[in-house]
């Protein structure tokens, strides 16, 4: 995560030096940091076993052609928005609770938090998990609630005190090395298993079960992971402004996505397809793959990427937490409590058995994410003020709640319920995350028109009252 510069805040900021993540306050000009700096402190999410796990979903769902066209189609779609949200950040230097207070509210836009801090403590869980599994895979022994606490355990000394000052140059170290980590397990599942009909395997959904083509079936599946756009905004705030346009391109941008979805996803599909043809793809079956593929150096690997990616979880995770707790009470709690706070809650949720619900939990926050982009996308859209000075922060000039938690709430439950019913017809039960965006940027941009045009024929009345 970005380590702050311990330099006092300007005479432009509000900042108190007490807040040290800048929940409160907009990161000043003088606070912002280098643009490799920034690169290498979220760079951490590229190293996360979900991501190879997205691809083998995809694969083994609808076929390896079609999540390859999936995650290239993917890439150009996330790269394209997170232009704008990355804009956002770095503009205006709030973070995504504060960007939207004048959307959904003061009140409402705490949920924005919760959402984010949600969604990274379960992929903090999850990539936890996969750890501990491959751990007890690796060693075939000791129970995995050890395993789970041996993990949780060995992220502490990594969150606490100073050491997050060179997380990010931890995390750049250790970057090469899950790309070579990466390399070296694939030529060793080329060499140890048969290669040669990965490609061909058509997905275990027939056609006859797919209410669209394969491929946006697998777009689908992949708009679950917008979780990376809210995060784009609170770690770009910290970029220094004349770097816009390295890191819209490649901190945040197109180049960040071709690693994160083509190269981490194709790597996923062709380790589940040669090392496990045979089994539909799974959480513990990536971890598996890994493992039968290259040993020892399989395990390293995994404990290198897992080491990287929780930096980030964890980080995400506390810093919103904080934001919620500081809306509604007047606590302030040390960084070293959030951390062992969350550390808590991640061993007690692993005890669940994760993998049991992970892609129920997915789908559901997919849908919540996929809501939330479509409202902030449209407001910004229409909105030429804020686009050009920034949005309302000021409490005192804002509603508890806004208009937009509804266009954001109302078809995020809908979302919900088609993914869940089995009477809906199978479109929209398999379409239901862009059943969402397209409602939720409806019923926004409706909302937004209507009260624009009130405000401007209030305007008008009052004027014209003042002439008379």
């Amino acid at each position: 995560m970005p380590a702050l510069p311990a330099s006092p805040p300007t005479e432009h900021s509000e900042h108190d030096g007490s807040d040290a993540n800048f929940s409160t306050a907009a990161v000043p000009n003088s606070m912002r940091l280098g643009r490799w700096q920034v690169t290498m402190s979220y760079w951490s999410l590229l190293s996360a076993m979900v991501w190879l796990f997205y691809g083998a979903l995809a694969a083994s769902l609808y076929g390896t052609v079609n999540a390859i066209i999936a995650v290239v189609v993917s890439t150009v779609l996330y790269g394209a928005v997170s232009i704008v949200m990355t804009r956002l950040g770095i503009r205006y230097g709030l973070n995504t609770t504060m960007l939207t207070k004048a959307i959904f509210g003061r009140w409402g836009a705490t949920l924005t938090a919760l959402l984010v801090a949600a969604t990274v403590l379960y992929y903090a869980i999850f990539e936890s998990s996969t750890l501990a599994v491959a751990f007890q895979v690796y060693f075939e022994a000791g129970d995995i609630r050890i395993w789970y606490a041996v993990v949780v355990l060995g992220m502490l000394p990594l969150m606490l005190g100073r050491v997050q000052d060179w997380m990010a140059k931890l995390n750049g170290y250790l970057l090469p090395f899950y790309f070579i980590g990466l390399i070296v397990v694939i030529i060793a599942a080329a060499v140890k298993f048969d290669s040669g009909s990965w490609t061909s395997f058509e997905g275990v959904v027939p056609d006859e079960g797919r209410a669209l083509p394969g491929w946006l079936l697998g777009v689908v599946l992949y708009l679950g992971i917008l979780i990376t756009m809210p995060t784009t905004v609170d770690f770009a705030r910290f970029a220094k402004k004349e770097d816009e346009r390295f890191h819209e391109n490649v901190t945040f941008g197109w180049v960040f996505y071709a690693v994160l979805f083509i190269i981490n996803g194709v790597a996923g599909i062709f380790l589940v397809q040669v090392a496990l043809p045979t089994e539909p793809a799974s959480e513990i079956g990536v971890v598996q793959a890994v493992l039968m593929s290259a040993g020892l150096f399989g395990l390293l690997f995994i404990v290198i990427s897992q080491t990287r990616v929780n930096t980030l979880n964890y980080y995400q995770s506390t810093t919103n937490f904080e934001r919620i707790l500081s809306t509604y009470t007047k606590i302030r709690l040390p960084h070293a409590a959030w951390v062992v706070a969350v550390a808590v809650v991640v061993f007690l949720l692993m005890l669940t058995d994760v993998f049991s619900y992970v892609q129920t939990a997915l789908n559901w926050q997919g849908v919540f994410v996929v809501g939330w982009v479509g409202v902030v996308l449209t407001h910004f859209a229409l909105n030429a003020r804020d686009r050009a000075f920034g949005p309302k922060v000021d409490d005192a000039r804002l509603p508890r709640l806004g208009w937009g938690l509804i266009a954001w709430i109302v078809p995020s439950i809908v979302g919900v319920i088609l993914l869940e019913s089995s009477t809906v017809p199978a479109i929209w039960n398999q379409s239901a995350q862009l059943v969402v965006l397209f409602s939720s940027i409806v019923l926004y941009a409706v909302g937004y028109l209507v009260a624009s045009k009130r405000d401007e024929n209030d305007s008008a009345t009052a004027g014209s009252g003042l002439g008379n």
